[in-house]
């Protein structure tokens, strides 16, 4: 019986200081990674051939 109140005082600071520390990690992450593949157009090697499909009435 003892251990339940031990643990019904401690577990408010437990979540407490679990909460601050995801939301340190979480905002002082830097946010805008670079990306240098979307500033780089694809070769046409890489890419397929083109097929213009005619509409069918």
């Amino acid at each position: 019986m003892g251990i339940i109140y031990l643990l019904r005082l401690i577990i408010p600071f437990l979540f407490k200081s679990l909460i601050s520390n995801f939301a340190n990690k979480h905002f002082n992450s830097p946010t805008t990674k670079p990306k240098n593949n979307q500033n780089k157009k694809p070769s046409s090697e890489s890419l397929g051939e083109y097929i213009d499909y005619e509409e069918v009435e």
